[in-house]
């Protein structure tokens, strides 16, 4: 029979390995930033209390790295590959102080090899300071439940107002708690207990700052919330929560997934409170993201700190029933793939794949680094021009990888990002520009420039049938809105 203290040493040893291959497929990458990594860097130069989009826990961490590691693509991005571990050990521990170091082992090194985290260990990214947080706070919700300590809620009050400062879902956590108390009966008690509504206050005090930006920026992230989700536009889409569920398959991994729907109807299981538990932080954001899914629209990853206390869930389920090589093999089937995904240029070249914008994963984070290196070869001959480029994106490319500040042309007086808050083109009026964009927006340019004239064309070719490219225009005189 395995100790206790093998099975933790094993784990720590798996996540080591694990932990120091991604780390040396990070520092061997050759993509560029996904365009929202490159916007986020920007927020992570100029700290602040909030963002158009997102509250400012991510802006805060690669702000570290990158003050650690300098500016480069490895320092932007290395956080993930730091706190997904840190992540992955309070999964172990939520498992072990649920049920006991077995499940422990196999919930740690499940959630740590998921799909969704293999890939987003090389994507820096709201999701990562999200789950870690959403995991601290299920930890210490979950210890508070046994032993009342003062301690225990204060903890799970503080990693909440940090994980609301992370992202504005974390919400649904607080909803998971409640639904808790409401059903079952042992802790509706809760209801009175001081410490509960402490733990709220700790939350509500670490999120305040936030609060108060939103409230001087017109509540402009909880605007940017409901104009992503559509929920204003066309309802009822079916065919966008099949695709929603359908993703969830490689998110969770196709076995995980299928297992927690099991689980769902097997009303015996659920009258076991620790699986209740876990079932109500898992189902209630997941159980909205499909509901919102159905209305309007949702995006694969937005239910992922549902899977924090699903992993523990399935994992314990599929061990009580006998089945832990059905965990061994999802733990191998997600390995595999995630190595897959990390090598498959190499895969792709020794199998004859012949890479297409169709064919290839990572066509989103190429060519911007070559592309834009052409563009600072044009740039040396006006020295005296400001960077201006149209989209949330070129910009914050251009911004990274020309080293300077790039203003947005916003014609339309649109509120759709962090640029259109604080780089009004209004105060550079008379000043000059080279416009990097493309073709169809000359006409548009001569409306409000004095001058506007094409002085080249940049590309990075991909393939035969993509390549990154921009126009550039010298566009003097900026006449104003």
């Amino acid at each position: 029979m395995q100790k206790s203290s093998d099975y933790k040493t094993i784990f720590l040893l798996f996540l080591s390995i694990i932990f120091l291959y991604r780390l040396c497929v990070l520092m061997t990458l050759k993509s560029d930033l996904y365009i929202d990594e490159a916007y986020y860097y920007n927020w992570a130069k100029h700290l602040d209390l909030g963002y158009y989009s997102k509250p400012p826990m991510l802006s805060l961490l690669i702000a570290l790295t990158t003050k650690i590691f300098g500016e480069s693509v490895f320092a932007i991005k290395v956080g993930a590959v730091l706190v997904y571990p840190l992540t992955a050990y309070v999964v172990y521990l939520i498992a072990r102080e649920l049920f006991d170091e077995k499940t422990a082992f196999y919930s740690g090194l499940t959630f740590f090899t998921l799909p969704s985290i293999w890939l987003s260990s090389l994507i820096i990214s709201t999701d990562v300071v999200l789950l870690f947080f959403w995991a601290l706070a299920l930890l210490f919700f979950i210890k508070a439940l046994k032993s009342d300590r003062l301690f225990d809620w204060a903890m799970a009050g503080v990693f909440s107002g940090f994980g609301l400062l992370s992202k504005y879902n974390f919400i649904f956590f607080l909803v998971s708690i409640f639904l808790v108390f409401l059903t079952i009966p042992k802790y509706k008690k809760e209801f009175k207990n001081p410490k509960l509504y402490l733990a709220i206050l700790l939350a509500f005090v670490i999120f305040l700052p936030n609060l108060w930006w939103n409230y001087q920026n017109d509540f402009i992230s909880f605007v940017h919330t409901k104009q992503i989700s559509h929920i204003d536009q066309k309802l009822l889409h079916p065919n966008h929560l099949f695709d929603f569920l359908g993703a969830q398959f490689v998110v969770f991994g196709p076995i995980l997934f299928f297992y927690f729907w099991v689980i769902a109807f097997k009303r015996e299981f659920l009258k076991d409170e620790r699986f209740k538990i876990l079932f109500y932080f898992a189902i209630v954001m997941l159980g909205f993201i499909m509901v919102l899914s159905f209305l309007s629209r949702s995006f694969a990853n937005w239910a992922a700190p549902s899977y924090v206390s699903a992993t523990v869930l399935v994992v314990a389920y599929l061990i009580k029933q006998n089945r832990v090589k059905l965990v061994i093999f999802s733990i191998i089937l997600h390995s595999l793939l995630g190595v897959g995904l990390y090598h498959y240029h190499d895969i792709a070249k020794i199998s004859g794949i012949k890479l297409s914008r169709h064919t290839d994963p990572y066509k989103r984070v190429l060519g911007w680094r070559d592309v834009i290196d052409q563009v600072k070869v044009v740039r040396e001959r006006y020295p005296n021009h400001y960077i201006l480029s149209k989209s949330r994106g070129s910009v914050a490319q251009l911004d990274f990888y020309l080293k300077e500040k790039t203003y947005i042309f916003n014609p339309d007086h649109q509120m759709e990002n962090q640029y259109h808050m604080d780089r009004d083109l209004n105060e550079l009026r008379g000043k000059n520009f080279i416009y990097v964009g493309s073709d169809k927006d000359e006409m548009r340019l001569i409306n409000y420039f004095k001058s506007v004239k094409r002085i080249g064309k940049v590309v990075a070719p991909l393939y035969e049938d993509f390549n990154r490219s921009y126009t550039l225009f010298e566009a003097d005189g900026f006449k104003g809105y």
